[in-house]
């Protein structure tokens, strides 16, 4: 028996206490004795530090089955209180309760918490209730409202209940009418981010920020469960600092930054871009781009999944062996499922182990993202990014794999707003599928291209999505319908190995070789866009159209994902490559040409 109560002491001794401010909502757990609180600046040797005091304040101490208090000497244990009751220079907190302790000035919590991340992403910032002498409540309160309507009751024995049973005398609030929670130590209580305030915009959810409001990500694994994510790391407001790095509650430095919108991670050194000036060749100058959102928008089964896979993986070996430029996975976490992809398809050994799956909302390209108050599918943002010798200023490129359907009418943007990151994106890609084009289609077939695509029942969807985009972006950006996008426009015409069969013998041979001396080729870009413009010009003019009046800078690529005809798969997969055919071309031409567009110091044309 002696050994069974020894080892539930042990167990029990391990159980997390928590120290906080009721007020400010600041909170630190305690990890290491003896625990000093007491106030001065950011060079006292306090592990929590109080305001309005200089020097200790009372010292922890770890017993079995709770905590030792001690108050310095400076004050008086006759003037405090725990729980409302008188208490002794000594103080015990057991285990199982909680305590609010008010002494001098000051407010201190204390509760022993064995799931101290999930009890603080639900409690903190604090709620409290008031109780009277007949035993009637109100509230519960936020704290800025409760110090008013103890104020309002001029009554110094009103009770003020907190959470476990806690608590303490209005009369002790008096002191504490800044609720503002301006303290340096411990972890902040969260300000509410303001909507449309800040000049960062959240890759996941879109919405706009300050870097004020930026949280961090807990690193210690007894701070899992966030109130937004309950299966990963606590969110908080920044407080004490290594030097560089925030440190979570127990002294753990959190490399990671989250959204304060929707917490999910940013990409590394987000809030770091420096600002510079991009000067152009004719003398024009403007801000540079650090970070640029590349959509990529097309019809369902156009193989947009596909083509950001052999992109992800044909753009590194081309910028190392054509130029001085260097692609880099900027985001490897968030980046593993196009990165998974691309192993898929090119390490298969055959084209039912290289077909994926088709992109649909809510799935793997997707994520449950908060927005609004509810749990809303949201494409995943793939981060990447391009160095340049002797630059200092990296592009980081987010690219985004949305469902074909996110783009129809039928999806409202209310309902399924995860296509308006076209809104705000830097430059497009439109991957148009001509085997979706029932006049291109027909033609193929009378020719007797052979590709197996040619037979799918398919409604082509792709004139209806143009139409789609372009409104949504007219209504996001707040611009005339009539306007012209002021952004480069690649508009991608796929799958040229099965078209190039109806194309005049004489166009068939498009330039592969855009990159010449370490800079684009302008002049082969231009006779390639001449083939495929060709192409659209000939069959589906009304789309030709439709492009040149979206935007002001358009340019139009032939490119085939695959550098073969695709197969159709034996295990209900659709349609896949063949591995061991995969010659891509010209996958790498339309982004080449949006970098040129957007930042011309990295990669320029000749």
């Amino acid at each position: 028996m002696g050994f069974g109560n020894q080892k539930t002491a042990n167990l029990a001794s391990r159980v997390p206490w928590i120290i906080a401010h009721p007020v400010s909502g600041e909170w630190k757990i305690i990890e290491r004795f003896p625990f000093l609180v007491g106030g001065g600046d950011e060079e006292s040797p306090f592990d929590f530090r109080v305001a309005d005091s200089v020097g200790t304040f009372c010292h922890l101490d770890k017993t079995r089955g709770g905590l030792k208090l001690r108050f310095a000497e400076s004050f008086l244990a006759a003037e405090a209180e725990l729980n409302g009751g008188r208490v002794d220079a000594a103080i015990m907190l057991k285990e199982g309760q909680s305590y609010v302790l008010a002494a001098a000035s000051q407010l201190l919590y204390f509760a022993c918490l064995e799931k101290p991340g999930e009890w603080i992403a639900a409690n903190i910032p604090f709620r409290f209730t008031l109780s009277d002498v007949s035993g009637q409540t109100a509230g519960p309160y936020a704290a800025s409202e409760v110090i008013r309507q103890v104020a309002l009751l001029a009554n110094a024995d009103t009770v003020v209940c907190m959470e476990g049973g806690a608590c303490f005398r209005g009369g002790h609030l008096a002191v504490h009418g800044d609720c503002s929670g301006s303290r340096s130590s411990g972890q902040q209580i969260r300000r509410d981010p303001q909507p449309g305030e800040g000049e960062f915009l959240c890759p996941h959810c879109g919405e706009v920020f300050s870097d004020r409001d930026v949280l961090a990500v807990a690193v210690h694994e007894n701070l899992r469960g966030d109130d937004l994510l309950p299966d990963q790391m606590l969110r908080f407001k920044p407080g004490p600092t290594d030097g560089e790095r925030p440190l979570d509650a127990y002294g753990y430095p959190c490399a990671d930054l989250a959204c304060p919108w929707c917490h999910q991670k940013l990409p590394p050194e987000f809030l770091k871009g420096k600002p510079f000036i991009l000067r152009h060749a004719d003398g024009r100058e403007e801000p540079g781009k650090s970070n640029a959102v590349i959509s990529l928008v097309g019809g369902q089964r156009a193989g947009k999944s596909y083509f950001l896979a052999v992109q992800a993986d044909r753009l590194p070996s081309i910028l190392a062996e054509k130029t001085s430029l260097r692609w880099e996975n900027h985001d490897p976490e968030g980046n593993m499922n196009l990165e998974n992809y691309k192993d898929r398809i090119l390490g298969a050994r055959s084209p039912e182990e290289a077909a994926i799956e088709k992109t649909v909302i809510g799935g793997i390209t997707y994520r449950e993202v908060h927005k609004g108050g509810r749990g809303i599918p949201m494409p995943i943002p793939f981060h990447y990014r391009i160095y340049g010798k002797d630059n200092d200023f990296p592009l980081t490129c987010t690219f985004y794999d949305n469902a074909g359907e996110h783009f129809t009418p039928t999806e409202s943007v209310e309902k399924n707003p995860g296509s308006l990151h076209v809104a705000r994106a830097q430059a497009i890609m439109f991957l148009f599928d001509p085997l979706q084009s029932p006049k291109i289609a027909r033609v193929m077939s009378d020719l007797g291209v052979s590709d197996p695509q040619l037979h799918q029942p398919m409604p082509d969807l792709q004139e209806v999505i143009l139409a789609e985009m372009k409104t949504r972006i007219h209504r996001v950006r707040n611009i005339l319908s009539g306007d012209q996008l002021d952004l480069p426009l690649a508009f991608v015409v796929g799958k040229y190995d099965a078209w190039r069969e109806i194309i005049p013998e004489s166009e068939r041979g498009v330039d592969t070789e855009i990159l010449r001396g370490g800079r684009l080729c302008t002049e082969t870009l231009q006779k390639n866009s001449d083939v495929a413009w060709g192409l659209m010009q000939q069959f589906v003019p009304s789309i030709v159209r439709s492009v040149e009046a979206l935007a002001s800078n358009v340019m139009y690529f032939p490119v085939s994902t695959f550098g073969h005809h695709a197969v159709a798969t034996t295990n209900g997969k659709g349609f896949a490559p063949d591995p061991r055919k995969i010659r891509p071309v010209l996958i790498e031409a339309p982004f080449l040409w949006i970098l040129s567009q957007l930042r011309p110091d990295l990669l320029r044309t000749c």
